[in-house]
């Protein structure tokens, strides 16, 4: 059997550079498909998890016993009518860093919808979600914000409610409501628990 050097060296030199740039092309592919998937799973304000994103993932999380916490900003319209849009925008998203800042990596943190916002917390008793929900409602209110030589504070009414075994995600998120609501009827700037 004859073997032609020439043309098995030129089949692999002209082969390699194929090679490279169809794996590069299949590169962008995946990063451009994973910053779509970005896109549909983020908010695009805060860079937090949307509602559609969050309901996905506490849906994936199944069973998995924990706590929801869902947080309202106290008097949200009024840094818009008084302030501006921009100036509750920033507000929006210095809530949305401090949550992030005080929550563990494997906690979902979301824009629920507005100025709402949603934290699961897996794996967490009810003592400790109300901890955390206390830690993150003092946080905001200690933390002002600058705006034309102001410091405006934010401040958060915060319902707690726990997601048992049993428990339906609707159900538990319905029970955080329903504490949020408490707190924002008792003087907002509280935290309660269903």
């Amino acid at each position: 059997l004859e073997v032609r050097w020439p043309g098995v060296v030129i089949t692999f030199i002209l082969a390699a550079p194929m090679i490279y740039f169809s794996g590069l092309r299949l590169y962008d592919s995946h990063v451009l498909n994973k910053d779509r998937l970005n896109v549909t799973q983020r908010d695009g304000l805060t860079g937090l998890l949307n509602r559609p994103a969050f309901d996905e993932k506490i849906r994936n999380v199944g069973s998995l016993p924990g706590v929801i916490v869902m947080a309202d900003i106290g008097n949200f319209k009024r840094y818009n009518d008084e302030h501006g849009h921009a100036v509750g925008d920033a507000a929006l998203v210095q809530v949305a860093q401090i949550f992030l800042r005080h929550c563990r990596s494997e906690d979902l943190v979301s824009r629920y919808g507005g100025e709402e916002f949603m934290i699961f917390l897996p794996d967490t008793s009810r003592e400790e979600g109300i901890a955390v929900a206390e830690r993150l409602r003092q946080k905001l209110a200690e933390d002002s914000m600058e705006h034309d030589g102001q410091s405006l504070h934010i401040t958060a009414s915060f319902g707690v409610a726990v997601k048992e075994h049993e428990n339906s995600n609707e159900g538990t998120i319905a029970k955080a409501d329903a504490a949020l609501y408490q707190s924002k009827h008792q003087g907002r700037n509280s935290v309660n628990e269903a």
